[in-house]
């Protein structure tokens, strides 16, 4: 995918590091989403917006969008991260971005990571489905409750396009399901699935890190024994009741046949990592192989859920 072929240019090393090459881009509002999306691509181990006062958004209600005219957008990426040659690739790929705009420091891992303790909470999905970070006290201790914590591999809950992805499959009716997370990151979405009742949960990705941080995440919340963790795209079992991918338009696109494979006739696919401008460029590729059943919007990323040669929506 494209994602590992620029974070590889850029720096590779997928072991756990003490440091950290923090990138800071100020824009205005409306390239912000796509500041973070570059960045994500470019390999961008957490992503967070800011106004010129430092409050940074977390999880605004649906449908809002900053509203800060000058947002900085800030990219936390490995120690060995070149971030002269990250910064001509933001440049290159977004024109809106200047040289004087953007900032780079280094960081300890620990100031890092003190750092998102402070801005991580409790967070409802939907009805009684929580994602708790382990150093909080879940607010309802009889809910469903996903612990996850701020780490390396993309998914914590609190972005975006990993939210919809959550509130999707919590509208499902995941019971005895079987379901593949393609991309994986944390391993969020796996572990959602076997919460909300799946019997079993494909979880793959591309990056070996997220591999480790899936099966660590599974571990902790004890459902490792029903989520199998896939190093390859040929160790995914089909077809399944359930594909759900949260990675980025390119991918995507070229996942469209794929993912028509692996799902059961009827089945349902959500995929998310897609900005809104961009929505009717997928939607057309996957129109060959699916039925779209909805398509929802959080600050300016979608979700576009839809099902294979699609009859009915459940």
């Amino acid at each position: 995918m494209t994602t590992a072929t620029v974070a590889d240019t850029i720096g590779s090393d997928n072991k756990r590091m003490d440091s950290y090459v923090l990138v800071k881009v100020r824009v205005d509002r409306d390239v912000a989403p796509q500041v973070e999306s570059a960045m994500l691509e470019f390999g961008a181990l957490s992503c967070t917006f800011e106004d010129a006062g430092d409050k940074p958004i977390h999880e605004p209600a649906p449908g809002q969008v900053p509203l800060w005219e000058k947002v900085d957008v800030s990219g936390m990426f490995p120690q060995n991260y070149d971030a002269s040659l990250l910064s001509s690739l933001l440049k290159n790929e977004i024109p809106d971005v200047q040289e004087q705009d953007i900032v780079t420091e280094n960081l300890q891992g620990q100031v890092w990571e003190r750092a998102w303790m402070e801005h991580f909470e409790p967070q409802r999905v939907a009805g009684n489905f929580w994602v708790v970070p382990s150093f909080c006290e879940p607010p309802d201790p009889d809910a469903v409750n996903l612990s996850i914590d701020p780490g390396l591999a993309f998914g914590s809950g609190t972005h975006a396009t990993t939210f919809l992805c959550l509130q999707w499959m919590a509208k499902q009716k995941l019971a005895g399901k079987t379901v593949i997370d393609y991309g994986c990151g944390s391993g969020i979405l796996a572990i959602a699935a076997v919460l909300l009742g799946a019997k079993e949960v494909f979880a793959y990705d591309i990056d070996q890190q997220a591999l480790v941080a899936t099966d660590d995440n599974a571990t902790r919340n004890g459902v490792a024994d029903r989520i199998h963790i896939c190093a390859s795209d040929k160790e995914l079992s089909g077809p399944v009741d359930v594909v759900v991918a949260n990675i980025l338009l390119a991918p995507l696109l070229e996942l469209s046949g794929r993912f028509a494979e692996l799902l059961k006739t009827d089945g349902a696919l959500g995929v998310s990592g897609v900005l809104s401008e961009q929505v009717a460029t997928l939607a057309g590729v996957y129109a060959s192989n699916f039925q779209h059943s909805a398509t929802e919007m959080r600050e300016q990323w979608i979700l576009y859920s839809a099902r294979k040669n699609g009859i009915r929506q459940i």
